[in-house]
């Protein structure tokens, strides 16, 4: 049940960082550094892989880790290395909804979900009077996405081995 709700909650929180991602961006962007708002994702993104291993490890013992050698470096080092730091939320808001996804629905189903809001949140962003939607972010949504979705499906299937 948590991870349902833990689901809808990342399903919502996407278009309403899009609907109020101006003043959030403003709020952070005058209170904060860039440096410190780097460490601050480089830290959730590590504590977030760090999650994906201890449940590599609790399912599969350490027959899987092999997996973290795409998974970390797509989810910690190339973040690092995005110029825009906004950027790298894409990485964690859009690969937390694929993961839960593949939670919590059928396969299929969700890497419809995952295509169907990371195109939908920029083509929400289309229509916002302060945001412009980008074909970048799309693929940086997507890549978020269904590397999460990939990760996890990888793990339920190795689990039900």
């Amino acid at each position: 049940m948590s991870l349902i709700i833990a689901w809808w909650l990342s399903l919502i929180c996407i278009p309403l960082l899009s609907i109020n991602g101006r003043a959030l961006q403003a709020y952070v962007s005058s209170n904060y550094s860039s440096q410190q708002l780097a460490v601050f994702f480089g830290i959730v993104l590590l504590a977030l892989s760090f999650r994906a291993t201890l449940f590599l490890i609790k399912n599969h013992g350490s027959r899987r880790l092999w997996h973290l050698l795409w998974f970390i470096p797509l989810f910690v080092v190339l973040p690092y290395y995005i110029p825009i730091i906004e950027e790298r939320l894409h990485f964690i808001v859009f690969g937390l909804y694929g993961y839960l996804s593949m939670l919590v629905l059928p396969r299929f189903s969700a890497y419809i979900a995952c295509l169907l809001l990371g195109m939908g949140d920029e083509l929400l962003q289309w229509f916002l009077p302060d945001r412009v939607g980008d074909w970048r972010d799309v693929q940086f949504n997507l890549l978020a996405a269904f590397a999460a979705t990939l990760f996890a499906q990888l793990s339920l299937k190795s689990s039900r081995e």
